[in-house]
């Protein structure tokens, strides 16, 4: 019974460090721009064996081995990995090949997406709950949310259009329940484009909204042949956003992420938004 109460501690201790080294030796692939950064953001990136191709941010990501496309995944270089978690976005898939990591062994952790503040910190705390790390994420849930303030009040909220893609005469917009939305009424905005979901816009559809914003994500701009091709673009080209100069870009991943720089991306819209003395 002495030597049993004397080696406790000891059995404890080397309980604690044993938990402490399989944590420090997880080997995590991280599937979804928005997981990555809060994998990073609590403190665990070193972890981190491999992402997929959206999962740009922080820079330290550019070192990482890519998978693929997010939605488009194939087993093989995910095994080869030898990951023994799997953190995963709703979007990551297929799900046949998310299966088949099971089956090999590796814990598969689906994280919600969650378009609202709301469902920030359940994406946090579900990540954190899967690295054992409920404390740093119960921080990171509670600071994100301090710094997202409401929108102000307005009896007449600016009405925005986010534009996912653009050719003549063919504009993709964001409508209700998508996270272009949802960012849009975080800034305080109205989204003008009533389709759900993302969804091609007629010049008939974007004559009525009347859009006096355009939002253009940051990896769009790149694509689309600059914001000049919004200004020549036949769908766009009269509405009030565009006589007014009202084009604005954001930046892909912290504005329609909803990761813990969201906050800092609503904050820059609306300080722009003030630039232009849109109110």
């Amino acid at each position: 019974m002495l030597i049993r109460a004397f080696l406790a501690p000891f059995i404890l201790l080397a309980l604690a460090l044993a938990s402490g080294a399989a944590q420090a030796e997880a080997r995590i692939v991280s599937l979804g721009s928005d997981v990555t950064e809060i994998v990073f953001a609590l403190g665990h990136g070193k972890q981190i064996v491999a992402v997929d191709d959206t999962s740009t941010w922080p820079a330290a990501t550019a070192k990482l081995p890519k998978l693929g496309y997010l939605r488009s995944l194939a087993p093989e270089p995910i095994l080869a990995q030898r990951p023994t978690v799997i953190l995963a976005g709703e979007a990551a898939g297929p799900d046949a090949v998310l299966r088949q990591a099971e089956r090999a062994g590796v814990r598969i952790i689906r994280v919600p997406e969650g378009h609202s503040a709301a469902g920030l910190a359940a994406k946090i705390r579900t990540i954190a709950a899967a690295l054992n790390a409920k404390p740093e994420g119960e921080r990171l849930a509670a600071a994100t949310l301090a710094r997202l303030s409401p929108p102000p009040a307005s009896a007449n909220p600016p009405r925005m259009l986010l534009v996912l893609a653009t050719a003549p005469g063919r504009v993709l917009a964001a409508g209700s329940g998508t996270a272009g939305d949802a960012f849009i009424r975080m800034v305080g905005g109205t989204n003008a484009f009533l389709a759900e979901g993302y969804k091609p816009l007629s010049a008939e559809a974007a004559l009525a909204a009347r859009p006096e914003v355009i939002l253009v994500p940051s990896h769009v701009a790149g694509i689309m042949g600059g914001l000049a091709a919004l200004t020549r673009d036949p769908v766009l080209s009269r509405t009030p956003a565009v006589r007014n100069s009202h084009i604005i870009v954001v930046d892909s991943l912290a504005a329609m992420n909803f990761g813990p720089r969201l906050p800092e991306a609503i904050a820059a819209l609306r300080a722009k938004l003030g630039e232009l003395g849109v109110r």
